[in-house]
């Protein structure tokens, strides 16, 4: 995480895992299908509340993973808590990095869109 909780270890570099098109989340998939192996992985995250999120067509409820230390959400899948209790999970755009202490390059990315939005 950002703070420089130690968040997430998973088989596979976050860079090289595909992205959620709706909002550029890194997709981890957490179940076998018949084309793809689930990734292995361990979340060290709280789970909190779910919340609904206004997508292009309708809803999506989100059940997210918060970091234990800031609180700063990290995660989410489309299914009640523990982990991996769905098909995929998704890391936020920017929550998490690499190297643990150090901000990703897209931490504030969402920001810069914010700004030019405003000017």
């Amino acid at each position: 995480c950002i703070c420089g909780e130690f968040i997430l270890v998973v088989d596979k570099s976050l860079a090289s895992l595909p992205r959620r098109q709706t909002d550029g989340a890194i997709i981890i998939r957490c179940q076998d299908a018949d084309d793809a192996k689930a990734r292995i992985f361990k979340l060290n995250a709280t789970p909190k509340e779910p919340i609904l999120v206004e997508r292009q067509g309708g809803h999506e409820k989100q059940y997210r993973f918060h970091c234990p230390r800031c609180a700063l959400p990290v995660a989410y899948q489309s299914t009640p808590p523990p982990a991996k209790s769905g098909p995929f999970l998704y890391v936020f755009k920017g929550a998490l990095s690499q190297i643990q202490g150090q901000l990703p390059p897209d931490a504030f990315d969402d920001e810069k869109l914010l700004d030019d939005s405003i000017a």
